[in-house]
């Protein structure tokens, strides 16, 4: 067939259509890019026989002849184009197809066939299995129960059991029970002896396991205890406003205090009752109290009122708080400094930092007489102080020997009661230790800071402690005790012209003798409080250096 084509250079190249079957086309291309196909379809009797290949040469091109196949041809149009063509789909499942709408139906340029694809069939169900209620199903948290253990409750075993069971029968329970015991324990042993009767009956193996492990009674506080803890809790200024941690959230402390108070009271059985609701009141902090108007019917709404306090008033009132007491302590630490440097028992703590307290054997006591060391009379004890000395034969930091002053008169003693009487003692409170700071104050600005106490310089004395001349210790006011074996820290004893103001007194208001001694006691800062020799030797009888150094 290709040597009646028309005598140009040309080029047959067998071509077969993608995804189509059927006979071979030969197509031809020229230069004048005209394209003539030919197509070798043969006969049915041509077709029917066997296929052959015939070979000729065009050129220096050889031509292949391929024999047809048994394909019906492809249709083609008009102009001798083909047709496009789309075999059909297989079906997988009898799910209907569904049309993808973003793609052509028509063929490529290459003339493929357009797609349509399909849904995914769903997966087979596997069936779930059902669990049966089978006397070989043994959960394994409970743990097996001895019946002898100290750190075992039968009771609490029990009520595990039976969680574990759930919905289980009781002829299950029955069978599987002995399974928990412990084997050769208490509670299995216990088992084993059960009647026969017994074991065959859920309810019966019950009714015997309580009777063998009842619950325990358990040691409850009295509503006595309960009250205590009552009165005894507690709520500070210095929490006011902070957070505490409560079952993993932060609460603030006014409300855990409401309510713990809340619980000691439901179970003092006071909740509908108003009993030491005035007590507990009268405890609280400035900030919640004044917030509590009038008297509460029970604990119920007085708790109430605690816990709806503002927030934003307990923390504002807080801070101001905190600040004030920073303020204070600033304050109480500049005076204890102005009054250590410019005491007038400085040269005296001078003396006894320097002062060794030596043990050495008994010795014939001497009767001699030293100026300035009242211990070494003749009364003195089986110790001896040895001092540090500075030139001039004077005892260091020490003074010249003074004169001793007169006794007191009972005009003395009138004007002392006097001024006793027109100082004003506070009691023990916030307010009243606020008015005792602004006493002191003021009596630094009206004295001086220089200034020592003598009985016309009457000094404020501390809220809660006795009056003067009350048989006090000079270290913190109290009674039963003297100022050597004061048991109040050093930090918190009396201010030392408290203690020199107490001394002057007690010397002046009581009987007194004619040997004058020099009294010294240790203040609540830390300095010693030096008297004037208008202490007798009855002071030094009550505070212990009457009979030589103290123990």
């Amino acid at each position: 067939m290709a040597e009646d084509l028309p005598e140009r250079k040309q080029q047959s190249i067998p071509r077969r259509s993608h995804g189509q079957s059927g006979p071979l086309h030969l197509v031809t291309t020229t230069d004048s890019s005209t394209r003539t196909t030919y197509t070798a379809n043969k006969s049915k009797e041509e077709s029917r026989a066997a296929p052959r290949e015939e070979t000729e040469n065009h050129g220096n091109f050889p031509v292949y002849k391929l024999a047809p196949r048994r394909r019906a041809p492809l249709p083609r149009d008009a102009q001798g184009r083909f047709l496009a063509f789309r075999e059909p789909t297989p079906t997988l499942s009898p799910t209907p197809t569904t049309t993808d709408t973003s793609r052509s139906n028509s063929p490529d340029s290459y003339g493929f066939p357009g797609r349509s694809p399909t849904a995914p069939t769903s997966p087979p169900q596997i069936p779930i299995p059902i669990a049966d209620d089978s006397d070989n199903d043994m959960p394994a948290n409970v743990e097996p129960f001895w019946g002898d253990r100290p750190d075992e409750n039968g009771q609490d075993f029990f009520r595990a059991f039976n969680r574990a069971m759930g919905d289980k029968s009781d002829d299950v329970k029955r069978k599987l029970f002995v399974n928990y015991l412990h084997a050769d324990g208490e509670a299995d042993e216990w088992y084993a002896g059960l009647p026969a009767a017994v074991r065959a009956d859920w309810d019966d193996i019950e009714t015997a396991f309580h009777a063998r492990w009842p619950r325990a009674t358990v040691a409850r506080k009295t509503a006595m205890e309960y009250e205590e803890e009552i009165l005894a809790l507690r709520l500070t200024e210095e929490s006011m406003g902070l957070k505490e941690l409560v079952a993993g959230r932060d609460v603030y402390t006014h409300i855990v205090w409401a309510d713990r108070m809340g619980a000691l009271v439901a179970r003092a059985g006071h909740a509908t009752g108003s009993t030491y609701i005035g007590l507990v009141r009268r405890g609280l902090p400035s900030l919640i109290r004044e917030k509590i108007v009038g008297a509460p019917a029970d604990w119920t709404a007085f708790l109430a009122t605690v816990r709806a306090v503002d927030i934003d008033h307990i923390r504002d009132g807080a801070a101001e708080l905190r600040k004030e007491r920073d303020r204070q302590k600033r304050l109480d630490e500049r005076m204890r400094m102005l009054e250590a440097m410019n005491s007038p028992t400085r040269a005296i703590r001078g003396q006894l930092a320097n002062t060794s307290i030596t043990v050495t054997a008994p010795k014939t006591r001497q009767i001699t007489t030293l100026e300035g060391n009242p211990f070494l009379n003749a009364g003195g004890g089986q110790g001896s102080l040895s001092y540090a000395t500075v030139g001039g034969g004077r005892v260091a930091g020490g003074t010249a020997a003074r004169t001793p002053r007169p006794p007191p008169t009972e005009a003395d003693r009138v004007a002392l009661r006097a001024r006793l009487a027109e100082m004003l003692h506070h009691p023990n409170t916030e307010a009243g230790r606020t008015a005792h700071q602004a006493q002191q104050r003021a009596w630094i600005e009206k004295h001086g800071a220089e200034t020592k106490v003598t009985e016309l310089t009457a000094y404020p004395l501390r809220p809660g402690t006795l009056p003067a001349n009350s048989n006090e210790c000079f270290g913190c006011g109290q009674s039963g005790h003297i100022a050597p074996k004061c048991p109040l820290p050093m930090e918190r004893r009396l201010n030392i012209r408290e203690a020199d103001w107490r001394a002057i007194c007690r010397s002046v208001l009581r009987i007194t003798f004619a040997t004058p001694v020099r009294y010294i006691a240790i203040d609540d800062y830390g300095g010693i409080a030096a008297v004037e020799p208008s202490a007798y030797i009855e002071e030094l009888e009550d505070q212990g250096n009457g009979e030589g150094p103290s123990e």
